[in-house]
Order: C-alpha cells, then sequence, then structure tokens
C-alpha cells in the first residue's frame, strides 16, 4: 500500500511539473513598459494611466479613444495586437468587439422595423415572413429579445465541447431554432443570451431580402463613418494578426486565448472595428436623438428609463452611462456615452478581462477629463 502511494505521488509530481513546463512554454512575458516621468497635460495623464494598466493588469495591449462635445479629444494605443510575431496595437487594428455588437443589432432592427410600421411591443408573428405555428416564439415580441427575457439560453460548455458543429451558418441556426420545441416560459424573466440578438439579425435577414452583414453595414455603419468595419463571415481571420490573450495561473504570464464564433455572421457578437471607427460611432451616439440615429434611438426609447432597448446601464463615478460591455475569449472591451454630457468612451483590451479593468481603466480616464473639484 505504501508503495503504490508513493507511485501515485510521484506520477501526480510529474504530470505537476509537466504543466509548470508547459505552461511556462505557451506564454510570455509580461511587457515592459517605461511610464511617464511628465504627466502635465490630459494626454499625458491619460497615456500614462493605460501605461501603467498594462503593467498592473498584465496585458498584451490596448487602445482607447474619447469624444467629447462632438470631437475626437483623444485617440492612442499602446502595446501589441500581436505577441508572436511581434505586431503593434494601434488605432485602426481590426479588433473583436463581443457584445458591443449588440448596440449595432439593436440599431439595425430598429431602422428596418421603424420603416415597416412595427414597433417593439408587436409580436413575432408579425415579422417571420416562414411562420411555423407551431412555434410558440411566435408569441414572444420584438422587445423581450432586446430585453434578454424569452427564456432563450446559450449552449452550456458541455454541449459545446461535444458539438460536431465547428460554426453554423446565421440561417440555418434559424431555422433549427424554428424547428426546435421552444416552449414560452409562464414568466419573462430576463436571462442574458446572446441567442436573442443572432435572432434579431436572422429575422433582419430573413425580411429585408439582404444577408446581415449586408444590412447592416448599409444602414448603420457606413452612415456613422465606420469604413473599416465589418460582421465577420469567418474566423479567424488569416490577414488579421489580432490575437486574445490571458494569464496564466501559475506564472502570471501572457498565453493566447483562441476565438471561435459559434454562429456566423454573429449578430450578438460578431462585430469586427476599431479605435478610430468606433470614435466616430461615439459622435453621433453622444448626441442622443439629435444625431443621425435619431429614429431608431426613438424606436428603441422606454417609457421606464432613458436607457433605449438593447443598451446596458452602466454606473461609474457616481454617474449613468449606456452603451455595453463585451467579453469573450482573450478580448474585452467596453464603450459608453452620455447624451447629457455630450461624452464618449470606447476601450479594446486584447486580453480576458478578470480583475474588472475595464471599468477601471475607464473610470480613471473619465476622472482625468472631468477632475471633481
Amino acid at each position: 500500500m505504501n508503495k503504490k502511494f508513493k507511485i501515485l505521488i510521484a506520477v501526480l509530481a510529474t504530470w505537476f511539473i509537466l504543466f509548470l513546463i508547459l505552461d511556462w512554454w505557451r506564454s510570455f512575458p509580461k511587457l515592459k513598459i517605461s511610464s511617464l516621468k511628465k504627466t502635465e497635460t490630459v494626454q499625458d495623464k491619460i497615456d500614462s494611466i493605460l501605461l501603467k494598466s498594462i503593467i498592473e493588469y498584465t496585458l498584451p495591449g490596448l487602445a482607447l479613444g474619447v469624444v467629447k462635445d462632438g470631437k475626437i479629444v483623444y485617440q492612442k494605443s499602446f502595446g501589441f495586437q500581436s505577441l508572436n510575431p511581434a505586431d503593434s496595437f494601434s488605432i485602426d487594428s481590426k479588433f473583436p468587439s463581443a457584445s458591443i455588437s449588440k448596440l449595432f443589432t439593436s440599431l439595425a432592427a430598429a431602422h428596418y422595423w421603424s420603416s415597416k410600421g412595427i414597433v417593439p411591443q408587436d409580436l413575432l408573428n408579425m415579422v417571420k415572413i416562414t411562420a411555423d405555428p407551431e412555434s410558440e416564439l411566435e408569441q414572444l415580441k420584438i422587445s423581450d429579445f432586446l430585453l434578454h427575457q424569452t427564456g432563450l439560453k446559450d449552449p452550456g460548455i458541455i454541449k459545446r465541447i461535444f458539438s460536431f458543429k465547428k460554426e453554423e451558418k446565421l440561417k440555418e441556426f434559424g431555422e433549427d431554432l424554428w424547428r426546435s420545441n421552444y416552449q414560452k416560459p409562464d414568466s419573462l424573466s430576463k436571462e442574458y443570451s446572446d441567442l436573442n440578438f443572432d435572432v434579431l439579425g436572422y429575422l433582419i435577414q430573413e425580411n429585408s431580402g439582404l444577408p446581415f452583414e449586408e444590412y447592416l453595414k448599409e444602414n448603420v455603419l457606413l452612415p456613422a463613418g465606420m469604413q473599416q468595419s465589418f460582421f465577420a463571415t469567418q474566423w479567424p481571420d488569416d490577414s488579421n494578426s489580432m490575437t486574445g490573450y490571458q494569464e496564466t495561473f501559475v506564472w502570471k504570464r501572457i498565453e493566447p486565448r483562441r476565438l471561435s464564433f459559434r454562429i456566423v455572421p454573429s449578430p450578438s457578437s460578431g462585430l469586427i472595428s476599431s479605435v478610430r471607427d468606433f470614435n466616430l460611432f461615439l459622435i453621433h451616439l453622444s448626441r442622443g436623438k439629435m444625431g443621425i440615429f435619431q429614429t431608431e434611438l426613438e424606436w428603441l426609447s422606454r417609457m421606464d428609463t432613458s436607457v433605449p432597448l438593447g443598451f446596458q446601464e452602466i454606473s461609474m463615478n457616481e454617474q449613468t452611462w449606456i452603451g455595453h460591455f463585451g467579453g469573450q475569449a482573450g478580448y474585452s472591451s467596453l464603450l459608453i456615452f452620455s447624451p447629457e454630457t455630450k461624452t464618449g468612451l470606447i476601450l479594446l483590451v486584447n486580453a480576458r478581462d478578470k480583475k474588472d479593468f475595464r471599468k477601471n481603466i475607464s473610470s480613471q480616464v473619465l476622472q482625468v477629463l472631468s477632475p471633481k473639484n
């Protein structure tokens, strides 16, 4: 018995040593970046916050944009979008923005259905072309999807691991869902799920007769001046070296974390964009209903709150902001704006956020921009 125990301990020790070696071998060291010696201007102070954050949170790279009173007041990047091969992060780096995509799908839904005289409170049986009378999906409202209160749930990790499909086309996803035995819950409570916005994207595509990515580009991205942005129809993209990372468990170094889309294009999380393009978008959003998305924001407006349907309410620095967090695999992002102060901020980081750095960095930047007396 004593001999078997020693063998077991030896095997476990060997496996642990191999794990430590692999953890080191597959990872990269923390970046070594010198902090600024002088921080006299607002620009310098924000630069300093970003540089210190790269060290403090073990980040490979990041980019930040800020708009104020209809103008871009800050637009910079630091670090790398890829560590192997080394490729610098820039304000034009094409970044998977994850759930920030939902803002654009919300605007696309508003653009399409407002032109058809459909309102968010209308049932799906008014907008689905090939309605299946057996599906209880038809009993849901458009607003139920925008508010994540449909009862739809994202597949669990076990189901994703054993799924034989690498990825699914948006049309296939929608058709499969309508054939499934969906049962409308007795009580529609909020339960966050990407599927809600994937359904909206599928409906836009089927009703408009255009591929979702084309409809959104033509009616949301291009009007906002986002010339380089798009919804990915395949990933990874060999022409884009952008890589997501995370901090390793033992050595606290940086290791790659692979991104894959379950549905392509993904209306819930498939937008690829840059700080430069997001800043242009924020200029329009920060103008609220006075900007180019006046019709869409009015369609998405709610009686009980100033936060439009499909958008998140985010509290920061004792102020309420409108926007959305984005996080997927080794990518983290945050977009917020305030029509009252005509201010907007976009933060893109190619690292998994386990330390709430999106909120911490953004909070510090906003304090520099609007210091309390």
